[in-house]
């Protein structure tokens, strides 16, 4: 009977979503319009379009225009290069369709063959400091590499020897959208779960179910598993979204990225149960959604970058905050699966941690949910 009330109600929620969608497309919009924020981001922190005025046009200066096209990280070029027409490079960054201008001056194979240091001049429109600087640091390193590819430049005295603790570079692009996947699994279980079992407040049905022969836990578990279909289209579409803004390479999403979008997924759902229960309506719950699911993208999910700040202060504060909830470790399985990188450390503390956590709040619904037999108001 248990099981005929459950799916009874998976089938009667699936109805109500078809019927008035709005709640389910809001768990699609939200992590979505995060993925469009951050492929802003990514985008203009990644590649700089410049206008070059190669004043020199010489051999020369276009190995240096080479050494510029050539620059890139995990992420993409360093560089779009809008042109080198000298005439249009200037009328591009006048009228502010370049927002950086690179001049190679003539007589800059001269220099550059006679060992003098060659010289180009920058001109920036700097409304952004971040863009000034990442513009400081290119430009340096392209005039570096361009001179140590030349027979006149002596052998440099100065030896960097560079220790990392991966094999290579985790890309931005895959930091970041592993993040924006695990908050949708976490939000959608969240919002889903949660509206579902709300309604059944709203809608005065909540104490026939829960009085009823099958009790509390059809109704539970129908919530459940009709959120867990909704889910699946929300994770589906930002997976989709993050793959074709931002290049993310989906194919590369394995078990154990599958694994953590569960488990992610059943604590999001444990806290909807909750808050379903103690709030029983759906429209305050979305906001309280909202802000549960972005602190802990911003906590969980940046836990490996705040800890290399956290050296006092409040972001010390902020970087402790995260040992409170053991998911940090299930963000970093889904980007080093993705990065082809071994599993880290805490993957086996994270997981279990997750779980045990879902299963207390878990707990606490439904020890709010059984107080609630002493419905008032008649619910």
């Amino acid at each position: 009977m248990a099981t005929k009330a459950a799916f009874a109600l998976v089938k009667k929620d699936l109805t109500v979503t078809l019927r008035a969608p709005l709640f389910a497309a809001i768990s699609i919009l939200v992590p979505v319009a995060f993925t469009l924020l951050y492929a802003i981001v990514i985008h203009v922190s990644t590649t700089a379009p410049i206008a070059i005025a190669d004043e020199d046009a010489t051999p020369r200066s276009a190995e240096f225009v080479q050494v510029m096209e050539q620059m890139r990280n995990g992420d993409g070029p360093y560089y779009e290069i809008l042109t080198t027409d000298p005439d249009r490079a200037r009328e591009m960054y006048r009228d502010g369709d370049a927002g950086a201008m690179l001049t190679i001056p003539q007589g800059f194979a001269h220099s550059s063959d006679t060992g003098d240091s060659p010289a180009v001049t920058l001109s920036l429109i700097n409304i952004n400091a971040d863009g000034t600087k990442n513009h400081h640091l290119r430009i340096e390193e392209a005039l570096r590499q361009f001179e140590q590819a030349l027979p006149t430049t002596p052998a440099s005295q100065l030896t960097i020897t560079e220790t990392t603790a991966f094999d290579h570079d985790i890309p931005v692009t895959i930091y970041l959208g592993s993040a924006l996947i695990v908050f949708a699994a976490l939000y959608a279980g969240i919002v889903n779960v949660g509206v579902g079992i709300a309604r059944e407040w709203e809608g005065r049905t909540a104490k026939g179910l829960v009085l009823s022969p099958s009790g509390p836990a059809a109704l539970v578990v129908g919530k459940w598993i009709a959120g867990a279909a909704t889910s699946l289209v929300t994770i589906a579409v930002t997976v989709v979204g993050i793959g074709w803004v931002l290049g993310y390479p989906v194919n590369l999403l394995g078990w154990a990225s599958v694994g953590v979008l569960a488990i992610v997924w059943i604590y999001g759902a444990a806290l909807g149960t909750l808050l379903g229960v103690a709030l029983r309506q759906s429209l305050p719950l979305i906001p309280i959604a909202v802000m549960i699911a972005i602190t802990h993208f911003l906590v969980n999910g940046y836990e490996s970058y705040i800890r290399g700040f956290a050296h006092g202060g409040a972001v010390d504060l902020l970087w402790s905050a995260t040992h409170g909830i053991p998911l940090a470790p299930l963000f970093d399985m889904v980007r080093f699966e993705v990065a082809s990188l071994p599993q880290p450390d805490g993957a086996t503390v994270g997981v279990i941690g997750s779980l045990l956590l879902a299963t207390a709040v878990l707990a606490l619904a439904a020890w709010r949910l059984t107080r609630a037999l002493r419905f008032s108001q008649g619910q």
